[in-house]
C-alpha cells in the first residue's frame, strides 16, 4: 500500500463522496416514491415522465430505479473500501466493475424496454402504426459505462504495478 500521508486525502474525499452518493440514493428515491404515490411532498408536487405505453411505463420505471439504486449502491461500497484505504485491490477494483454494469444494465433496459413495450402494445392491439423514443441520453449511458469498464481494466493494471512496486521494497 502507499503511504498514509498520501492516501489519506483520498480516503477523506472518498467517505465524503460516499455520504454524498447516500444522500443522493435516498432523494431520488423519496421523490420516485413521491410521484408513483400520488405526487405531492408537502406542498410541491412532483411528476414523473413514463418512458413507454401507459400499461409498461410505470413498470418500466419501476426497473430502472431499481437498477439505478443497485448500481448506486455497488458504488457506495467500493467509496467505504477506499475510504478505508483499499486503493488496488481486487474487492475495490470488483465494486468498481459491478458498479458499471448495474449501470450498463440499467442504460441498455432504458433503452430496449420502451421499444419493445410498444411493440408487444401493438401486437395486443393489433395497431399498425408503431412509435418509437431513443433517448440519447441512455446511449450517451450505454457509451459512459462502456468507459467505465475500460477505467477497471486500468485499475487492474495499476494493481499489477503497484504489487511490482511492492515487491521491490
Amino acid at each position: 500500500m502507499s503511504s498514509d500521508t498520501t492516501t489519506q486525502p483520498l480516503a477523506r474525499s472518498a467517505a465524503r463522496l460516499r455520504w454524498a452518493v447516500f444522500a443522493a440514493m435516498a432523494l431520488m428515491v423519496l421523490l420516485y416514491l413521491a410521484a408513483r404515490l400520488g405526487g405531492h411532498l408537502g406542498v410541491v408536487r412532483v411528476e414523473a415522465q413514463e418512458h413507454g405505453p401507459p400499461v409498461w411505463g410505470r413498470i418500466i420505471g419501476d426497473v430502472r430505479m431499481l437498477l439505478l439504486i443497485v448500481a448506486l449502491f455497488q458504488l457506495t461500497q467500493m467509496l467505504g473500501r477506499i475510504a478505508a484505504g483499499d486503493l488496488f485491490t481486487r474487492p475495490v477494483i470488483g465494486k468498481f466493475r459491478s458498479f458499471a454494469f448495474w449501470l450498463l444494465l440499467m442504460a441498455l433496459f432504458s433503452l430496449a424496454a420502451p421499444i419493445l413495450a410498444e411493440l408487444l402494445n401493438a401486437r395486443a392491439g393489433g395497431e399498425a402504426r408503431l412509435a418509437f423514443r431513443i433517448d440519447f441520453r441512455e446511449v450517451l449511458t450505454v457509451g459512459v459505462t462502456l468507459v467505465l469498464f475500460l477505467l477497471a481494466r486500468l485499475l487492474e493494471r495499476a494493481r499489477a504495478l503497484d504489487e511490482e512496486v511492492r515487491e521491490f521494497v
